[in-house]
């Protein structure tokens, strides 16, 4: 598969990158296992990960208690070989406290955390580190110098934010060049068909400032497989399985009938709806890496197949029309 540079980083990261959200959620170990393996057969070689995927995010309050971490760790443990070929990010900031919420990126937070990410992926160190929420309690500058410090202590290459809005990123780059602390390459915030509009202004921002564009749910959860239209609700869908109230937002008229016009577009070209929310996202300028978030070893080939397609000018002249 192809691969971009993530940012001014010297990671050559694949076009499509493994989102692992649902391990140890609602996959189990095993077919985590069967998904890795596929992934790394099929060439991808970014896996995303974060110390709050696992079951505890559909407990109230949410909480992370590093189960998707845990299971990437026992794999790469059963393919010795496997960690020198992954590019292997992860994240830190949301809430890991199972009896009261308290999301934080302090120091000393950060610093508690690297280390128990690093346990749980059986690892010395990890290729990209992310900020993934804004802290508006704690100071932006801890969490920058304390991310860059790791860097410097080799537990992590390189750093990253995630959900940062466009204020957010130029308010973070400022004090990096300020306090000339090492350089962020990575932001990772939602991209899709139907979210284009509210990420535009950072994703402009990053390409800018260099700084590589993960994109996650490039499929709106799964809505732009088609699989909800009309109201379906299908019983193996991430609707059934724990995410409603994620999935909840595109459930309205205008963006169902966005979705209509979707399938049309992908019909006429003679595409599935999936390759075609992929490639329409990654043919948008200053994005490196849609990531999948597979629940399934066969949606990893529709996905790949779509990080080779080049579509036609008219294809994405109709996408923009959306």
């Amino acid at each position: 598969m192809n691969t971009q540079k993530l940012g001014s980083s010297s990671l050559n990261v694949t076009r499509i990158g493994l989102g692992t959200m649902a391990f140890g959620r609602w996959i189990s170990e095993e077919d985590s296992d069967a998904i890795l393996d596929h992934s790394l057969e099929s060439g991808i070689n970014l896996i995303d990960t974060a110390d709050y995927y696992g079951p505890g995010q559909d407990e109230k309050p949410p909480y992370g208690d590093g189960s998707s971490e845990t299971i990437i760790g026992n794999w790469f443990k059963k393919h010795p070989g496997a960690r020198s070929k992954v590019i292997l990010a992860s994240k830190v900031g949301s809430n890991t406290n199972p009896v009261m919420s308290n999301p934080t990126l302090s120091r000393q937070h950060i610093t508690q955390q690297i280390d128990a990410s690093l346990e749980r992926l059986q690892t010395d160190h990890l290729d990209l580190y992310q900020a993934h929420l804004f802290d508006n309690n704690t100071p932006l500058a801890e969490t920058l110098t304390t991310l860059s410090e790791l860097v410097d202590a080799g537990k992590i290459r390189y750093y990253g934010v995630s959900n940062y809005n466009e204020e957010q990123l130029t308010r973070a780059l400022e004090i990096i060049k300020e306090r000339r602390l090492n350089p962020m390459v990575s932001l990772q915030n939602r991209y899709n068909i139907l979210s284009d509009h509210d990420d535009a202004d950072v994703l402009h921002l990053a390409q800018r400032s260099q700084i590589g564009f993960l994109a996650y749910s490039p499929l709106a959860r799964g809505v732009l497989t088609g699989k909800y239209l009309n109201g379906a609700m299908p019983a193996d869908s991430r609707a059934a399985h724990g995410e409603p109230l994620l999935i909840k937002e595109y459930f309205n008229d205008e963006d169902s009938k966005r979705v209509t016009k979707f399938k049309k577009i992908a019909d006429d070209a003679g595409i599935s709806m999936t390759q075609l929310a992929f490639a329409g996202v990654l043919a948008i300028p200053g994005i490196t890496t849609a990531l999948l978030g597979a629940s399934k070893v066969s949606y990893i080939d529709d996905a790949v197949h779509a990080a080779e397609l080049n579509l036609p000018q008219a294809v994405l002249s109709q996408l923009k029309s959306l």
